[in-house]
């Protein structure tokens, strides 16, 4: 079972580290403590079983959300994590923005199969590596 948790301080740990293992552009622990202290963020944490498997940072100033990142721990891919953690930001608006890496395939379909449609590109947005970024939208009709 997926349980998914918001902005919970005890997390921090577990996403450092994943950060570190997931990223090569890691948030330090002083950036997640400043995201998680704002009053537009949202910090979502998925525990699969009991056992933290991944969460979600991101931000929603109504009418619109935008996902900084999703993060999945290797052992627990594949089994509907990253789903729920999207699917639980974007019950929140109807209207939100990401941008992913575009080597990020398999990223890039969890996106499109919630509805997310490329808009754009940024050039070089990337830097370790170097790679562009593809920009997704998805809005809901309320």
């Amino acid at each position: 079972m997926i349980e998914i948790k918001e902005n919970e301080r005890a997390a921090c740990p577990s996403i450092l580290s994943a950060e570190a293992e997931i990223f090569s552009d890691a948030w330090s622990e002083r950036a997640l403590i400043s995201h998680m202290d704002g009053s537009s963020s949202r910090t979502l944490a998925a525990y699969l079983d009991g056992v933290f498997a991944g969460y979600l940072l991101g931000s929603l100033i109504p009418p619109e959300g935008e996902v900084y990142r999703i993060a999945v721990l290797p052992p627990y891919r594949g089994r509907g994590v990253g789903d729920a953690l999207l699917s639980a930001l974007l019950a929140e608006t109807p209207v939100c923005f990401l941008e992913v890496r575009e080597s990020n395939l398999f990223a890039r379909a969890l996106y499109e199969r919630h509805g997310f449609v490329q808009v754009g590109t940024r050039r070089g947005y990337y830097k370790e590596p170097k790679e562009d970024a593809c920009v997704y939208r998805r809005e809901r009709i309320v």
